[in-house]
């Protein structure tokens, strides 16, 4: 098992696509911050350093792209065979792709803090320190935290169910595809879920409504009004949902054709 995730490791470090999406967050993160200093009275400056200067955004759809191709390009160019023959189990195939997939999220979000710091003390030092207070009492470093914390159990929620998609569709470019159109497709759809949300109380626990942890956690009053969630519910529902979806992902690799 340790031997497949040092060979996924590799793989990953070596892959063009690893420098490439690390150069493109740190030069998007940069023209965010450099904006956001040119035009001072359209930006809020700890607002955007608790974003990651849109960081956070942009590894979601990185991640999308990684966690496809990981599982989808094995049976594209046949390499999950090799696997396979060296008589490793299924489940240790894929927990193994799991697990890189979990550090290099971790990799993006450690990078986007750091980053997000760097680029705070040259532009925006004089304009805040991590000890102010932001909302509800609680300091800017408190809150980007907590923030990163929510992003990051939601965006496994995501990330499990693009895993899943990425077992049952043999492209991985159909896969990535789906991943994208679904996250878009979550943010467009949100104001009629709550609507439903209201009408029917129950559907609260649907796995769409698990996605606004982040966002309630930033605004419980306002945000847990429409998810009729608290911020613990949310939490659990998101990793039992995870959970099942990487669970039906399992499922399905182990009955797939190589």
């Amino acid at each position: 098992m340790v031997t497949l995730i040092r060979q996924e490791i590799f793989k990953l470090t070596h892959k063009k696509s690893t420098l490439i999406g690390t150069i493109a967050l740190l030069v998007l993160m940069t023209i965010f911050a450099v904006f956001s200093r040119m035009q001072p009275s359209f930006s809020d400056p700890e607002g955007n350093f608790i974003a990651a200067y849109g960081g956070i955004s942009w590894v979601v759809f990185f991640m999308i792209a990684a966690c496809s191709t990981i599982i989808a390009m094995e049976f594209q160019y046949g390499t999950v065979k090799e696997l396979l023959y060296r008589k490793y189990y299924r489940g240790q195939v894929l927990a193994s792709k799991w697990i890189t997939m979990f550090l290099y999220s971790l990799y993006f979000y450690v990078l986007s803090f750091v980053f997000s710091v760097i680029l705070k003390v040259i532009f925006f030092n004089s304009k805040f320190s991590f000890t102010d207070v932001y909302t509800n009492g609680e300091s800017v470093m408190h809150v980007t935290l907590v923030t990163y914390v929510g992003n990051f159990i939601g965006l496994w929620l995501l990330l499990s169910l693009v895993l899943l998609l990425a077992n049952i569709f043999k492209s991985s470019a159909a896969a990535i595809s789906v991943g994208i159109v679904g996250y878009f497709a979550t943010n467009i759809v949100s104001s009629l879920m709550f609507m439903l949300i209201h009408k029917w109380e129950w559907l609260k626990w649907n796995p769409l409504n698990m996605l606004n942890l982040s966002s309630q956690l930033g605004n419980s009053t306002v945000i847990g009004t429409l998810t009729r969630l608290s911020n613990t519910e949310l939490v659990w529902g998101n990793l039992i949902y995870t959970a099942i979806f990487l669970f039906l992902g399992y499922l399905v690799f182990r009955k797939r054709n190589v």
